[in-house]
């Protein structure tokens, strides 16, 4: 089998507006479905070393979700990395439940998946290989190619113009 993975900007650089970010993604996942090619799954990764979800991390989750609810949910992992760095194993079980209730419910309800990073190759095939399914598109690609839609006009995009609203 043949993958690629692909890093995609992050929605908690303070220094480049979640607009812009959303537009990279967006173009990107345009071009390759218009090109025939289907995703197979999506990992969303966060440190367990962060002390909380500010406010950035909380927009980059809500977008994310935004992104992939509808109908790409069951190819979702939701990866917790840096348990090397974990100095309390306790605490940091503690914060992937609440990360769970709080933050990931909505992805967890519609089928995503928790898994941990253990900083191994092994670890990282474990997390490739829960996701080896056929691809399907995501909503953000549908609506733009299929429904010829407007970024702004989407459901995505929707949730990131109310974001910015709430930042002005």
């Amino acid at each position: 089998r043949e993958y690629v993975f692909v890093d995609t900007p992050g929605f908690d650089n303070p220094d480049r507006p979640a607009r812009d970010t959303l537009n990279t993604i967006a173009d990107w996942l345009e071009r390759k479905y218009r090109g025939g090619a289907l995703l197979t799954g999506v990992v969303y990764t966060h440190r367990i070393t962060s002390p909380r979800m500010d406010g950035l991390l909380r927009e980059s989750l809500e977008i994310f979700c935004c992104i992939c609810v509808a109908k790409a949910a069951g190819r979702v992992r939701l990866v917790t990395t840096m348990w090397g760095r974990v100095k309390d194993p306790r605490a940091a079980e503690t914060m992937v439940s609440q990360l769970a209730e709080n933050f990931w419910k909505p992805l967890l309800n519609a089928g995503a998946r928790h898994m941990r990073f253990e900083n191994s190759k092994q670890s990282a095939w474990d997390i490739v290989e829960d996701l080896v399914v056929e691809g399907q598109p995501l909503l953000l690609q549908q609506e733009l190619v299929d429904e010829t839609r407007n970024l702004y006009e989407m459901f995505a995009g929707h949730a990131l113009y109310l974001q910015l609203q709430k930042l002005l």
